[in-house]
């Protein structure tokens, strides 16, 4: 376990300041990543074996489970929902170790396995057999159009509720899906389909397998009754949409975008690193869950006639960012959500050039501002223990303004190598805000520690001021950050200064205390004064 310090400024405060500066900033004692959330196993695979039916909500299941064991411990501990007061929940029948029943206890959503003949480095091979209804996880619903639907919707830790794992996106391991359901349904899982079985009773068992670790928020599966195209490879990755019926012209036409922009994020990162692509439309919880190899969008969404190319750009750059590389645990969501936040931006820009970058990044920052009005928190957030509340503009739409300020700071070729390199460096693995901020020092050759306390360790951005007087060919300004909670962050201002006669002369001006007095050369008094008129800072400017 890793304790993260609070990063201090580098010059003096006063005690005032100061004492705000520290109540906003993170508090080591509750900065502890729980990276090693189950620090004594190591799920190595699992196999997941799942019966569903049109005639009950329950599920028959039986999960195996290969795990590493990494410390000495006569007691492994699974996550499994434990039924509650609705009687939904998970009911464990019986465990098998090696082939061989053992004692459990299944309790507060915790399954625990007493195994006292194991050594340190052992594998271990169980087998849990359960069944119950899913609390949630597993969402067994009906879908707009009427029809019965089953899709598992895991993110964040919500796998616990219909399969026994390590529910933590610390923990990768690679995972196979037997899934037998009524044969009128096609079902889609992660990895790639090996075989179909038609059984008694007019069902059929779908048999999917991949061999690329993941953690358990993006292993899926979906069965529906879909229309399903499958479409030439994309450099040797197979590709199908599935959606419903009913709305399969549409659907189909939504997702035709997705080998331009599989090939930009291929070209900018790495290689495409799951088995397939194959969007999916659903009845789930989100608008879009980049779940791996399988991508789930929601119903509506694919059905409607507004385009979803943005959120399909965003769930395919997600492939690299939260699925092969994932957050070493909740608090550095951002290194998905906001990585992938701007990723979108940045193929918006390259797509559509870069008034289009400004306008999105103009919105980002709308949204920020908004939020910071009702929760002033650091982006980096380990006070949040309902994981859902972290999806928010800080994870979102300021991660990815994190990305656009430390592109003009180190220059827009070494952020896109720095993203490419602290992929490869941690692929199929998980990272923590520290491993960015290294790769991000490493490529650039530059201590970010200041500009990081800044935007990720510090809650909120800049409130500027800026007072003005022309005389006598000059103009005179004072600029003030007025925030409350933090005295001063350090930035480049660009100001563009507006003439009678149509023309502009733009100064930059670096900012680093909490007031400044500039004095400026100018033949005429402006007509306006506009405060980074090519959007690159995230701030909010005091009109008042």
């Amino acid at each position: 376990m890793t304790i993260k310090q609070p990063r201090q400024r580098s010059f003096p405060q006063p005690l005032v300041y100061l004492i705000i500066l520290l109540f906003f900033q993170v508090d080591p004692s509750l900065a502890a990543d729980r990276f090693g959330y189950r620090e004594f196993i190591d799920v190595q695979k699992y196999c997941i074996n799942i019966g569903i039916s049109d005639t009950t909500d329950a599920i028959k299941g039986a999960a195996g489970l290969k795990l590493l064991l990494k410390k000495q411990t006569d007691t492994i501990i699974l996550d499994l929902a434990s039924l509650n007061n609705e009687k939904k929940g998970m009911i464990v029948d019986s465990i098998l170790h090696d082939g061989f029943p053992v004692d459990f206890l299944h309790a507060r959503d915790q399954l625990r396995l007493s195994l006292p003949d194991t050594n340190v480095d052992d594998t271990i091979n169980i087998t849990v057999y359960y069944n119950g209804v899913p609390v949630d996880g597993l969402v067994i619903s009906k879908n707009m159009y009427g029809q019965r639907t089953f899709f598992a919707d895991n993110w964040p830790n919500r796998a616990h509720n219909w399969f026994p794992s390590v529910d933590h996106p610390s923990d990768r391991a690679k995972v196979d899906f037997t899934i037998t359901a009524p044969s009128h349904y096609q079902v889609i899982a992660t990895g790639l389909l090996q075989k179909k079985v038609s059984m008694p009773n007019k069902k059929t068992t779908h048999y999917w397998s991949s061999k690329t670790p993941i953690p358990t928020k993006v292993m899926v599966f979906g069965a529906a009754e879909f229309a399903v195209e499958y479409l030439d490879d994309i450099n040797g990755i197979p590709w199908s949409n599935w959606v419903y019926p009913p709305n399969m012209e549409e659907g189909f036409s939504a997702f035709s975008v997705t080998p331009g922009i599989l090939n930009f994020f291929t070209e900018m990162i790495g290689p495409y690193p799951f088995e397939k692509i194959a969007n999916v439309q659903s009845t789930t919880r989100y608008g879009g869950m980049e779940n791996a190899g399988n991508i789930f969008y929601h119903e509506r969404a694919v059905a409607g006639d507004r385009s979803i190319t943005n959120t399909i750009v965003h769930e395919i750059a997600h492939q690299w960012f939260g699925n092969a590389l994932s957050e070493s645990d909740w608090p550095h969501l951002w290194l998905s959500e906001g990585i992938a936040t701007w990723l979108t931006d940045w193929y918006a820009e390259q797509t559509h050039g870069p008034d289009m970058l400004r306008e999105r990044m103009a919105s980002n920052r709308r949204r920020v501002v908004e939020y910071s009005r009702t929760r002033l928190v650091p982006v980096v957030d380990y006070h949040t223990e309902n994981y859902t509340d972290l999806l928010n503009p800080n994870s979102y739409q300021k991660g990815a303004w994190i990305l656009h300020m430390l592109r003009r700071k180190i220059g827009e070729e070494k952020l896109v190598g720095a993203l490419a390199g602290f992929y490869n460096r941690h692929r199929f693995s998980h990272a923590s805000s520290d491993d960015f901020i290294k790769a991000m020092e490493d490529s650039s050759g530059m201590d970010l520690d200041l500009f990081f306390d800044d935007w990720l360790f510090s809650a909120g951005h800049p409130v500027l001021t800026l007072n003005t007087n022309y005389s006598q060919g000059r103009i005179y300004m004072e600029l003030v950050q007025t925030q409350q909670h933090k005295i001063a962050f350090t930035f480049p201002l660009d100001i563009r200064f507006v003439f009678e006669d149509g023309t502009h002369q733009d100064h930059t001006f670096d900012v680093f205390f909490r007031r400044h007095e500039f004095i400026l050369e100018m033949e005429s008094e402006p007509v306006e004064i506009i405060l980074d008129p090519e959007i690159w800072l995230l701030f909010e400017e005091n009109l008042s």
